[in-house]
């Protein structure tokens, strides 16, 4: 009993060791690991690249009016408040000046002036009918006459405006934005009695720089937003000559839909700082820079080869490419720090296809060992002849 025990124990020792010499392969064939890099590879597009930019910009009226009078005294009386919708020619105040009594008394006294050339020429008419005057007498009457008429009409004249300018009125319709007299307050010609912006909408006031200027056209369409909130606005005018005091270029866009807005107050506007169209692009993340120079790797034949080129204007997707590669291409696109200059390498296309020839092989040899098997069921043992 003892020596058939050690016998199959001996025969399970040598079982145990053709098993690990099977999974570990001593003795056997040495496995072969690849070391080629995998890659993914890409053809350069074509496409649009569109970069934006954030400023600010001042709400204010499309046409407003700051209202000053033409005479300077004392306001009488005041005939609006601040946030009223006033017309055109309505009377906003009216002002007591001691300039106007003086063009009465000039007025009235040109009044009297021209009373007596008037009588003074009927008289000299009358003599002169009679022979008892000479021809130039009656033509220093006629004179006299109309030099008086003159003054008078001028008199006249400035009496009439300045009474005109007594009362100010609104130059044009619209609201009253503020109000800066009151009753019995003395102003001149320099005072601001009130600001009126008018009924057409809102519009937005900004600066621009000059790389913006190229990218900004009339017409054009730009979002403003204020807490929380988006409009649009319509590009109406843009400067020509840069503002000394901003050293910007001052553009006004009309915005449509205003509620919610109001003159005075601050925004954020998003506007196109550059812009590309139709150009050649490839992803931003395949490019790499040598002293400054952007290169990408091309797959060549199996090889990885360093391409310099020239970019344009980029976004956080894709890089504007102007020189340097052509549309057929072959940009790598995945990284890897085996990736150099001359290395070769695999395309994850031509991996796929490797493998496929041996998942076929696998599929076949299971269905083989499913056919070897066919008729034996769980808990059952197969025994031949």
């Amino acid at each position: 009993m003892k020596k058939k025990a050690l016998i199959l124990g001996g025969a399970a020792v040598i079982a145990a060791a053709g098993i690990f010499y099977g999974l570990f392969g001593c003795g056997g064939d040495t496995a072969e690991y690849e070391t080629r890099p995998t890659v993914s590879v890409e053809k350069p597009g074509k496409g649009d690249i569109i970069l934006y930019t954030d400023l600010t910009g001042v709400i204010e009226a499309r046409s407003s009016a700051a209202v000053q009078p033409k005479m300077g005294g004392e306001v009488l009386e005041v005939y609006f408040q601040a946030g009223d919708m006033v017309e055109a020619g309505q009377a906003l105040c009216r002002i007591d000046t001691d300039a106007l009594t003086a063009l009465k008394l000039q007025m009235d006294a040109a009044a009297v002036s021209l009373r007596n050339a008037e009588n003074s020429l009927t008289r000299t008419r009358a003599l002169y009918a009679g022979g008892y005057v000479s021809q130039q007498d009656m033509e220093q009457a006629e004179n006299g006459h109309e030099n008086a008429r003159i003054a008078y009409d001028t008199a006249k004249n400035q009496y009439d405006l300045q009474v005109e300018h007594t009362t100010v009125t609104a130059p044009i319709s619209g609201i009253v934005e503020s109000r800066t007299v009151e009753p019995h307050d003395h102003v001149g010609t320099n005072t601001v009695i009130c600001a009126i912006s008018g009924g057409e909408g809102l519009q937005v006031k900004f600066g621009i720089t000059e790389k913006i200027l190229s990218n900004l056209s009339a017409g054009d369409t730009i979002e403003i937003e204020k807490n929380g909130t988006s409009y649009e606005a319509k590009v109406m005018e843009i400067g020509t000559m840069v503002n000394s005091a901003s050293g910007l270029y001052d553009v006004k866009a009309a915005i449509p839909e205003s509620k919610g807005l109001t003159t005075g107050t601050r925004v954020k506007l998003t506007v196109v700082m550059n812009r590309a169209e139709n150009v050649m692009t490839i992803p931003v993340d395949a490019v790499s820079y040598d002293g400054g120079v952007p290169f990408v790797f091309c797959y060549e034949d199996g090889i990885a080869k360093k391409t310099e080129i020239e970019s344009g204007i980029y976004d956080a997707r894709i890089m504007e490419v102007t020189a340097g590669l052509t549309e057929n291409s072959a940009v790598i696109t995945s990284w890897s720090n085996e990736l150099q200059d001359g290395v070769e390498v695999l395309t994850e296309e031509s991996v796929n296809e490797e493998a496929a020839p041996e998942d076929s092989a696998r599929e076949s040899s299971s269905q083989a060992d499913a056919s070897d098997n066919n008729g034996v069921h769980d808990g059952q043992v197969k025994i031949d002849g």
